[in-house]
């Protein structure tokens, strides 16, 4: 008996947070608890343990008669039982309250993800108003009130028409849970909306409810949108999708299909996404439940990017394109859809491969949900031969969150005509747009208000010039889609130098020898010859720096440098700015200097640069 105390003690230590996240939360969710039916025309219904049930809602076996089959489509882990409708044709619904009360702190925290799933469909015959039947979650405060309502609908009859007489597909829905939540109210809905008939054609199974702490920003939100979850089969769904049938993951290299070789992601796994089927569209989609983050979303901050590896075959002008659509609470659809693709035929120049397409932008002012649909059309007379892979949607918040020297990547005050990185998250076009203009690529950087040129903008990525005329303080901000930032505390200095390395920040400089070949450890510059290397945050120049300028010949500085080789002083032969944010510095390398790798510093005024940058001498 002790064993067992011992036992039950070492379970009530385990947190129950742990009980909690990641596994499923349903009680029976796969209806292999109690008893079933013995057919589907029987006239009495059975009790269904962890559910409580309205009108005819009962269980009945896969294999037995009225029922589906075992190889007819629906979960690839089935067990030998599935919910139905019942016999009566009357409203039919089971429901079941679960506790999330274990994760309370980490729902509070903004950290809790929900996927919440099931396989809806048919029995088989008339399904006209299937798409009424749904799964859904309401997920509740201590009080009983709804904070949140996740839905997925069951499949539309067209998704059951174009494949099979009767089956099951799974359908889902996702997002983040907001504050103050602690339990979900879990329904099954197998009845007609409205009427409250036909309930006993109707079918679901598998119904899960997982939590995890993943993150909102900065990761795919897809659920397998590379298609590397392995389906179990030829023919089978394709997991995470709400989909018709026919949605299938494609081994690269399979018969008639692209190979590896052909264009694609340079990280492809083994599958990727066709619809291999003969009608003008198959559509695949995935919802989000944003509203934990409406504060974000409607003050303007938060970003999506919507990104994948679009395609077709050799001389098949089928194609495909994927959008992202933003829902209000209403679920009304607000503006347009985000897309990329399709890639042509003749994009690919006739040949079977994926091209890379993305877009980017600010998620509107009260969406609640966002919907990424895939949408593969067939052009030809064939089969569909569009294909897609690595398909990603990523939600991010617009702010900068560093800013540093562009060169030695290192943070701190500014100087005016100064290479910096600014680093952070919606701050321009996903694919990066490079120039030399004030707003590159729809992006526009201010250091305390004034505009600075920039030389690339990306979503998280802008590298701009900090203009001459700031003074005080170089607050920046970047304004994107008509959204701005908020402002990221800067200094300004009289200089800050940093030498370009070929990796930026400490390493090896990029630097020439005297014979202007480049210098390394297999080239090293000789003592006594020149070295010339490039920097950046020189400060005042003389004539003085123009924002943006091309500078004609070069221009002098109006501090004071110095340049040290392994520690010694070296004679600075020349020194000037060359081009916009960009000084070249020529310099003797001393008599005395260390051979084999040696340590540059550059001094400008008072302002010293970062350590660790070297030369190579012999």
């Amino acid at each position: 008996m002790s064993k067992y105390v011992a036992l039950l003690a070492v379970l009530a230590a385990i947190p129950s947070q742990s009980q909690t996240l990641k596994r499923n939360l349903v009680v029976n969710g796969d209806a292999e608890s109690g008893a079933s039916v013995a057919s589907a025309t029987a006239t009495s219904a059975v009790s269904v343990p962890g559910w409580t049930t309205v009108g005819g809602f009962t269980v009945g076996s896969y294999d037995k008669q009225g029922f589906l089959g075992s190889k007819d489509f629906g979960p690839l882990n089935r067990g030998k039982q599935l919910f139905y409708g019942g016999p009566t044709g009357a409203v039919s619904s089971a429901s079941q309250v679960v506790d999330l009360s274990g994760a309370a702190t980490e729902i509070d925290a903004g950290l809790v993800k929900f996927l919440f799933s099931g396989y809806l469909g048919s029995l088989g015959g008339s399904h006209d108003n299937i798409r009424t039947i749904n799964i859904s979650a309401d997920f509740q405060d201590a009080s009983g009130a709804t904070l949140l309502r996740a839905v997925a609908n069951g499949p539309t009859a067209d998704d059951l028409d174009c494949c099979m007489d009767g089956g099951l597909l799974e359908r889902s829905a996702t997002g983040f849970l907001p504050a103050k939540v602690l339990k979900a109210k879990v329904t099954i809905y197998l009845s007609v909306s409205g009427t409250g008939t036909i309930s006993s054609n109707y079918a679901a199974d598998n119904i899960a409810l997982v939590l995890s702490t993943d993150p909102m920003f900065g990761v795919n939100l897809l659920v397998n949108g590379d298609a590397e979850t392995d389906p179990g089969g030829e023919g089978l769904p394709v997991a995470g999708w709400n989909s018709v049938p026919y949605l299938q993951a494609w081994k690269w290299g399979d018969y008639k299909m692209p190979k590896v070789t052909d264009p694609g992601p340079p990280n492809r796994g083994k599958y990727f996404l066709d619809c291999f089927i003969s009608r003008s569209l198959c559509q695949a989609y995935q919802t989000f439940e944003i509203s934990s983050a409406k504060a974000l979303v409607d003050a303007g901050k938060m970003t999506y990017s919507l990104a994948g590896w679009l395609g077709g075959d050799t001389d098949y002008p089928d194609n495909v394109d994927v959008n992202v659509t933003f829902y209000d609470a209403n679920n009304k659809a607000i503006g347009a859809a985000a897309t990329i693709g399709p890639v042509t035929m003749k994009d690919r120049n006739g040949q079977a491969g994926l091209l890379q397409r993305s877009t980017s932008g600010v998620v509107p002012n009260g969406a609640r949900l966002a919907q990424v649909t895939a949408s593969f059309h067939k052009l030809g007379n064939d089969n569909i031969y569009a294909y897609a892979d690595n398909l990603s949607f990523t939600l991010g918040v617009m702010q900068v969150t560093t800013v540093v020297n562009g060169a030695s990547w290192q943070q701190g005050a500014v100087a005016g005509g100064e290479f910096v990185t600014l680093g952070g998250s919606g701050l321009g076009p996903a694919a990066g747009a490079a120039g030399m203009q004030k707003g590159l690529g729809g992006t526009r950087v201010f250091f305390n208000g004034v505009e600075a040129w920039l030389t690339y903008a990306s979503d998280g990525q802008v590298n701009a010039i900090v203009p001459y005329g700031v003074t005080g303080k170089a607050d920046a901000t970047v304004q994107y889609n008509g959204k701005t930032s908020d402002a990221y505390a800067l200094a300004v200095t009289d200089s800050s130098p940093g030498i370009f390395t070929s990796q930026y920040g400490g390493g090896p400089a990029v630097s020439v020898n005297t014979d202007y070949t480049f210098n390394s450890a297999t080239n090293p510059v000789a003592r006594g010859g020149v070295i010339s290397f490039w920097g950046t945050g020189q400060g005042a120049v003389t004539p003085a720096g123009q924002d943006g300028e091309t500078v004609s010949g070069y221009k002098n500085l109006v501090l004071t440098p110095k340049v040290t080789i392994g520690g010694v002083n070296a004679q600075v032969q020349f020194i000037g700015l060359m081009y916009t944010g960009v000084i070249q510095v020529n310099a003797f390398v001393p008599d005395d200097a260390p051979v084999g790798q040696a340590e540059v510093v550059l001094t400008i005024g008072n302002a010293v640069s970062r350590k660790g940058v070297t030369i190579w001498v012999k």
